[in-house]
């Protein structure tokens, strides 16, 4: 009886001491920025480290209700594997790529994701809210060893997204609006003048509008017809505090459709 009490005991600490090592390998959740300043320092190293890049790729401008694709890239040199945990302020999140699920409405990996040549890229979806605002996703990940072990890993955070969510009368992608274009800003980031450049192919009423990052208007720098062709366009934040600004870009197509608008939106930096 002692015997059978000695290696039942002995079959619990073996399978507690399992779960104590493995117990994350399939991710966790409440490791970003949105509500942890830890990050994955509980495991896998106090301190986030620079050399693990992680960034976040997709639009930054979405309709109310709008799915789209994301991209999460975790890249170290040396490093053969990765795990990560993506959390959002207001939309919903849904995975895409194989290895990786929900958990407490966050997206955290189903086990160690393989890296080719040290870097991977991890797709998902976000879905915008039902309401205008300005949303923001959030990404730490971690770069592993593939050992199933802690050991050397490190771990990052990704800088934040900022999603602009805005009604979806009148808003068109770059790539859907035919009779005119517009350039990312240079220079970018800027301090205190960038220019903005329109690409008109034919006669169009244009206005350019400066938004802050809660989507609020606080400047319109043109407003008015132009004469198909280039047109650059200065904005001067002299005045303005330092961050993420958004130009609207709004082109009335008078000639063929009256009254038919189209939005084009681009993000750009201030940094005094």
């Amino acid at each position: 009886m002692k015997r059978k009490y000695f290696i039942t005991a002995l079959l619990f600490l073996f399978f507690a001491g399992s779960v104590i090592l493995y117990g994350d390998i399939g991710g966790k959740s409440g490791r970003t920025r949105k509500n942890s300043t830890a990050g994955c320092g509980s495991c896998h190293g106090s301190s986030a480290n620079s050399g693990v890049s992680v960034t976040i790729d997709g639009p930054d401008t979405v309709n109310v209700g709008q799915t789209n694709q994301y991209s999460l890239t975790i890249s170290m040199a040396g490093k053969t594997g990765a795990g990560l945990d993506i959390s959002k302020r207001l939309g919903t999140l849904a995975p895409v790529s194989s290895n990786t699920h929900l958990s407490n409405n966050e997206l955290v990996h189903s086990s160690n994701i393989p890296m080719t040549s040290s870097t991977v890229t991890v797709q998902f979806s976000y879905t915008a809210p039902q309401s205008t605002a300005i949303d923001t996703i959030w990404a730490t990940a971690l770069a592993t060893n593939s050992n199933g072990g802690t050991g050397g890993d490190s771990w990052n955070w990704a800088p934040n997204k900022s999603i602009v969510v805005r009604l979806p009368v009148g808003i068109q992608n770059i790539s859907t609006a035919r009779d005119f274009s517009i350039s990312q800003n240079y220079p970018n980031p800027f301090n205190p003048e960038t220019n903005i450049k329109i690409d008109l192919l034919k006669d169009m009423n244009i206005s350019v509008n400066i938004l802050d990052v809660l989507g609020d208007e606080v400047s319109t720098i043109q407003s008015g017809r132009l004469d198909k062709g280039e047109h650059i366009i200065k904005w001067n934040g002299l005045n303005f505090p330092s961050g993420v600004y958004y130009y609207e870009v709004k082109g009335d197509e008078f000639s063929s459709a009256p009254g038919q608008t189209f939005t084009l939106i681009k993000k750009m930096l201030l940094l005094k």
